[in-house]
């Protein structure tokens, strides 16, 4: 017996041992139940705090056209008297800067879009779910004008049109 066939032999003793790993640890990963979505679990609203899937900076009129997004460390606070969010940076902007909210959905998004007086860019929030964009449409002030579709949010799901 040379060398060559003991160092072969522990090499394929090594390779099927990490097989049997891979296939252990691939075993085990797909038998773990996933973590719900960001934007799926019912999370209260604390504080004026909205727990958000991501940001993203639009132009008005356009809004499923993104100039830039985060969705790594979105945030959407409604304090006393403005807004505060972050797409690049965190900004805040007084409620009287707001021109308008209107809201989106699709499939797995419910979106907040607002627009400002004096920009043409958009602030657009994906929020997750249709009940959690009602509460933070609730928190708004009643100054801050709501389109169509955004007072429709508000309503009870019993008392959407059609219902």
């Amino acid at each position: 017996m040379d060398w060559i066939t003991v160092l072969g032999t522990v090499g394929v003793i090594v390779f099927q041992g990490l097989s049997f790993w891979f296939l252990y640890w691939l075993w085990k990963k797909l038998r773990t139940p996933k973590a719900p979505r960001a934007g799926a679990a019912p999370l209260a609203i604390k504080g004026g705090v909205i727990p958000v899937v991501a940001t993203f900076t639009g132009l008005r009129g356009l809004p499923w056209v993104a100039l830039a997004t985060n969705s790594m460390n979105p945030v959407l606070r409604i304090e006393s008297g403005q807004l505060v969010y972050r797409v690049l940076r965190q900004r805040q902007r007084p409620f009287a800067d707001i021109r308008e909210v209107d809201v989106r959905e699709a499939y797995g998004t419910f979106n907040l879009i607002f627009e400002f007086h004096d920009a043409r860019r958009t602030f657009v929030a994906n929020v997750g779910t249709a009940a959690r964009g009602a509460q933070a449409l609730s928190l708004l002030p009643e100054s801050v004008p709501l389109s169509g579709r955004a007072r429709e949010a508000l309503l009870p799901a019993g008392a959407k049109s059609g219902a």
